[in-house]
């Protein structure tokens, strides 16, 4: 299942889900999800986000964290902190703050010499 929000929609409030969310309208408001956030192109988010995933090509406006990954196309932005696993920035996307990526996985010296 997805959570939408279509062009036409308006939100104002808060969104806690264990499923993906679409936002091609706008939305004001704090988005908790166990699952993905995706702001398409002329989508619109105000408010602090967190995610295992989000793809955006929209805009959002807040601090961002993603579990997993972050994704920003050529016409999106974030412009907040944002904290995520793996960072994926397309040529002309924005990002207008603090980035921070955690450590997804441990590699130790020992285990890349073993034969």
């Amino acid at each position: 299942m997805v959570t939408r929000i279509d062009r036409s929609g308006i939100l104002k409030g808060k969104i806690d889900s264990r499923e993906d969310i679409l936002i091609e309208g706008r939305f004001e408001g704090e988005i908790t999800t166990t699952e993905k956030i995706t702001v398409p192109k002329g989508g619109y988010v105000k408010g602090p986000l967190k995610c295992k995933m989000i793809e955006i090509a929209g805009i959002v406006e807040g601090d961002v964290e993603s579990t997993e990954s972050t994704k920003v196309y050529s016409f999106g932005k974030i412009h907040g902190d944002l904290i995520t696993g793996h960072l994926f920035v397309e040529d002309g996307g924005i990002l207008g703050g603090k980035v921070t990526t955690k450590e997804r996985s441990t590699l130790t010296l020992d285990s890349q010499n073993k034969k």
